[in-house]
This record gives C-alpha cells, sequence and structure tokens, in this order.
C-alpha cells in the first residue's frame, strides 16, 4: 500500500502543475483587468491621466506587465517557499486568507458529508427494500426535489420556516465552532443538494446485489432482511457510493459559497467568490490550488477505502 500510495501521488503532481498552469493562463489571458476594476472605487477623484499612471504603478508593482512565463515561473517560485502572494483587491496575504478561513469550511463540508452519508444510506436502503412502492417514490422523489431548489432560494426559505413561521430558532448568522445550533441549518442545507445522488446511488447498488446467489441463500435460511442488507449486502454495495461520497465531500468544502454569504460564515466559499468576482490573479490561483489539493487528496483516499470494503480489490 506504501509503494501504491507514492506513485498515486508520483501521478497526482504533473496533474496539480497542470491544473495550475491552465488557472494561470486563463487568468492572465482573460480580458478583465483587476487593477482596472479596483480602480473604479475611486471614479470622480481622479482625471483620466492620473487614473492610468496609478494603474501602470500598480501593474508594475504586482508583475502584471511581465511576459507570461515570466509571471508564471515567479509565482511558481513563490508557491515553493510557502508564499502565496499578496490580494490585489484589499491587499491582504492570501495564505493567512486560506489558513484562517478554510478549516471553517473543512468542518461544514465534512459534517454535510457526515449527514449525507447518515441520511442516505438508510434512504437509498429503504427505498430499495420498497421498489417501486408509494414509499420508494416518495423518498426518490422527495430528495430529487430538494435538490431542484438552488441554494439561494432554498435557504431564505427555510429561514423563514424556522424562524418566523415556526419561531424555533434566532437567524442563525456568523460562525462560532461547529457544535453551535446556528450551524444545523447550514449543514443541513449543504447536506440537502448531494442527498439524492447518494440515495440513487445506494438504491441502485442495493437492488443490483439482491440479485446475487449468496443473498437468496441468506434469504432462504431466514435471516432478517435488514440483517442481510447490513451483513452482506450493504459492504458490497457502498463501493460506488464511496466512490460517489469522494465526489461529494470535495464538493461541499470548496462550494460553500451561497452558504457563506446569506449565513455570514467567514469560510473559504466567501474568499473564492471575492477573488473571482474581482479577478484577483494571487488569491484566484491560492483558491485553485487548495481545491486541486482536496480533490486529488479525497480520490486518493477512496481509492485507499476500497480494499476494506473488498478485500477482493487488491492494491498493486
Amino acid at each position: 500500500m506504501f509503494f501504491y500510495t507514492l506513485k498515486r501521488l508520483a501521478v497526482a503532481v504533473p496533474t496539480f502543475i497542470a491544473v495550475l498552469l491552465i488557472t494561470f493562463t486563463l487568468t492572465v489571458l482573460s480580458p478583465f483587468d483587476p487593477v482596472a476594476m479596483m480602480m473604479t472605487q475611486f471614479e470622480g477623484t481622479l482625471d483620466t491621466l492620473a487614473k492610468e499612471e496609478v494603474i501602470e504603478r500598480i501593474r508594475d508593482q504586482y508583475g502584471l506587465n511581465d511576459s507570461y512565463w515570466v509571471q508564471f515561473t515567479r509565482w511558481i517560485g513563490r508557491l515553493m517557499q510557502g508564499d502565496l502572494g499578496i490580494s490585489i483587491n484589499g491587499q491582504r496575504n492570501v495564505l493567512r486568507m486560506i489558513v484562517k478561513t478554510f478549516p471553517i469550511s473543512f468542518q461544514m463540508g465534512l459534517a454535510g458529508a457526515v449527514v449525507t452519508t447518515l441520511l442516505g444510506i438508510p434512504l437509498g436502503c429503504l427505498a430499495a427494500l420498497k421498489q417501486n412502492t408509494w414509499l420508494d417514490y416518495t423518498i426518490v422523489g422527495g430528495t430529487l426535489g430538494f435538490r431542484t431548489v438552488p441554494v439561494f432560494v432554498l435557504a431564505p426559505l427555510l429561514l423563514v420556516l424556522f424562524v418566523l413561521v415556526l419561531d424555533i430558532m434566532r437567524v442563525p448568522r456568523g460562525w462560532d465552532g461547529l457544535f453551535q445550533t446556528k450551524v444545523i441549518l447550514p449543514v443541513f442545507i449543504l447536506a440537502l443538494g448531494p442527498l439524492p445522488v447518494v440515495v440513487r446511488q445506494t438504491r441502485a447498488a442495493v437492488l443490483e446485489v439482491f440479485s446475487m446467489d449468496y443473498v437468496r441463500t441468506a434469504k432462504m435460511k431466514g435471516l432478517h432482511m435488514w440483517r442481510i442488507i447490513l451483513r452482506h449486502i450493504l459492504r458490497n454495495a457502498l463501493i460506488p457510493v464511496v466512490t460517489t461520497l469522494g465526489f461529494i465531500a470535495e464538493g461541499l468544502i470548496v462550494g460553500s459559497i451561497f452558504l457563506d454569504s446569506i449565513f455570514a460564515i467567514p469560510g473559504f466559499g466567501g474568499v473564492a467568490e471575492a477573488g473571482f468576482r474581482g479577478f484577483d490573479y494571487p488569491v484566484i490561483m491560492g483558491v485553485t490550488m487548495v481545491s486541486a489539493v482536496m480533490i486529488i487528496l479525497t480520490n486518493l483516499i477512496v481509492d485507499l477505502v476500497y480494499p476494506f470494503l473488498d478485500p477482493r480489490i487488491k492494491i498493486e
């Protein structure tokens, strides 16, 4: 397993560099100038000539007037020293921004993945047991219904329901830690998006395993259906589900942009949203780097989990 992990990491390194190269190329070739966008806030205070001089001075300061390869190699050199640069809009250290906000999004994403797993797998098994019944249609249709509602619509609706109509909570805003009541609603909303994917994947996997000979043998021995599922079906059925959960986990961690804005959570999503909105190259590259690392590590963890679910799978 040690050598397998090393080989996967060896493959991940050029993949990581390719992602950074593509992202850097797209940002440099973008028709939007982050410095010019930043200077729009000074409209009316500077004449055109003075504004152009200030823009060119700032571009020289950040090296934006240098050639493409000079900019890229300079950024790679700083990256190898642990320096992600200074944001153009806000003049803040990008590494400190990420270190401060990413743990918050990581905790929320991990909690959302746990909630999705604890709800999705049992619901998928129940839907498979009650295939083509009203319960099956209710579970699958209900979860799909929540998925069709965008987060920026679902979150205000749930706020109105729980805060104004039912009056069972105050408006959950800010961040005081994962184990606080104000986190319940954001985590629940975060888990609702990928929930139907896990439900349908589990349902399909369980139905496929139902037709196996060893499952029919267990039924003939008189074992209770839930015992058959837990001891014989679920372990084999979880292999495609774990693959799905790997992609879901990474998406939950880096994809909480709307929730960070709606619930005033100082998370990674807010940093990403501000960077992309202002075309802030250092922030965009920092966010992309963290996202790429998360995807690579998550895929590696998923591959390492497979043999524990099915010993027939060998890591070579």
